[in-house]
């Protein structure tokens, strides 16, 4: 892509927005009506088509004039929430006047996007899904491709809510919404708070500065089944165990020690404790499954790819199966990067869907730089569930390897690799939509 391309597009889109805030649906069909007739219907005061001009013209002025004394003195408070999954998003707002001269009647609301216009590197090296199937010209000036990454960094529909609901505060609070149609962070700038004329064809407001964000999680398969265990470490000589220690009765008794402040008196050894002079508490362990690993692998260039989104939610809807049985992995790796899980509380998991929802390429490491430490990992796990969305040669090498080691893998992939006969056992090809 030119750059010349880029800066004609940054400098419409701009134009564009302009545009936007100060005219309504309505009010560009009466500008644009009023524009054509300036060449068609200026030469006689009794052409039908100066009529049409005049009125327009006065319409527009009408409205101009009923906007001029407007004040924008306000300020605004949201509440958005922490976490989402697609759908509607709703969430109230609190809007206030900063003086008496702000006037909350006929008031209207719209979120600003914090950065919608992307790079020239990203939009230089991002393809827009399918673009493959547009026609030379369209490849070439890229226009497609600038409006999709528009809507992307978006994140969605942007619409406008009119300022009335129940008084409290000194403000005013309503009710605004919004509809992702993408994971990860959506971003707030502020807000565009404005009036309509009286004929509601112009706008005239004022963007307020008040930064906002909330998570978008990747959508989840409720119908996601944990895969069984295959291959060598599978079996029962492989299968990995770890001690947890445990503070009541019932588990085997491992060791004792000193009694510290808040340990339970019931479990006191008396008997060492006579002998010593000094109270005994007894520790108690029980042997659980050591635990799996989950990886997702984000070693690819681009800054965007349909065949990663599948994987994030494949991983999602994976670590929500594992939830609801009260067992999800120790580790969430994403690339080279490591999260451990505590436990399997709804924090945790919550934690870990955030990091999914986060996720982003690494196009500056391999993926045979992270080989060792999955390898580490591996050796501790009973299980190691591998995401990926480049299932080529060197990864199916690797999973060789791994296997090979006695490690009990399970390999999730999406696009259009194909199976592999020594690997079909651990395969689990992601064809959900």
């Amino acid at each position: 892509m030119k750059k010349r391309h880029y800066r004609w597009y940054s400098a419409t889109y701009s134009l564009n927005d302009k545009i936007e805030r100060k005219l309504t649906t309505s009010g560009k069909v009466i500008f644009l009506c009023a524009f054509a007739l300036v060449f068609f219907g200026l030469n006689t005061r009794s052409s039908m088509l100066f009529v049409v001009f005049a009125a327009s013209l006065a319409l527009l002025v009408t409205d101009a004039v009923s906007l001029l004394f407007k004040s924008f003195a306000f300020e605004f408070e949201r509440f958005l929430p922490e976490c989402a999954s697609k759908g509607e998003v709703k969430y109230p707002v609190i809007m206030r006047a900063k003086s008496d001269k702000a006037d909350l009647e006929n008031l209207f609301y719209a979120e600003v996007p914090a950065a919608p216009v992307p790079t020239f590197e990203v939009f230089n090296s991002t393809k827009e899904p399918g673009e493959e199937k547009r026609n030379a010209f369209d490849r070439k000036m890229g226009y497609y491709r600038w409006k999709w990454l528009i809507d992307k960094n978006c994140g969605g529909k942007y619409e406008e809510f009119a300022v009335t609901g129940r008084k409290t505060g000194g403000g005013i609070l309503f009710n605004a919404s919004f509809v992702p149609d993408r994971r990860g962070k959506i971003a707030f700038s502020g807000a565009y708070v404005f009036h309509k004329g009286i004929f509601g064809l112009l706008k005239r407001g004022k963007i307020i500065a008040n930064p906002g964000s909330f998570l978008v999680l990747p959508e989840i398969m409720e119908s996601f089944e944990i895969p069984e265990n295959e291959g060598a470490a599978a079996n029962e000589k492989n299968e990995k165990t770890r001690e947890m220690q445990e503070a009541g009765n019932g588990f085997e008794l491992r060791s004792l020690r000193d009694f510290v402040p808040g340990d339970s008196i019931r479990n006191i050894h008396w008997k060492s404790s006579a002998k010593s002079g000094q109270l005994r508490t007894k520790e108690f362990y029980k042997e659980v499954d050591s635990g799996s690993v989950v990886f997702v692998d984000n070693f690819f260039e681009e800054h965007y790819s349909e065949d990663f989104e599948k994987v994030l939610s494949a991983a999602a809807s994976l670590l929500n199966a594992m939830q609801r049985e009260e067992n999800l992995p120790q580790i969430l790796f994403v690339g080279r990067e490591m999260h451990e899980i505590p436990d399997s509380s709804k924090r945790s998991f919550s934690n870990a869907l955030s990091t999914l929802a986060l996720a982003e390429n690494d196009a500056e490491n391999k993926f045979e730089n992270c080989l060792e430490t999955l390898l580490e990992a591996g050796q501790s796990a009973s299980t190691i569930f591998f995401f990926t969305s480049k299932y080529d040669e060197n990864r199916k090498k690797a999973f060789k390897t791994l296997a090979g080691s006695g490690l009990c893998i399970r390999i999730f992939y999406a696009g259009n690799a194909e199976s592999d006969a020594e690997l079909g056992r651990y395969e689990t090809k992601i064809d959900f939509q």
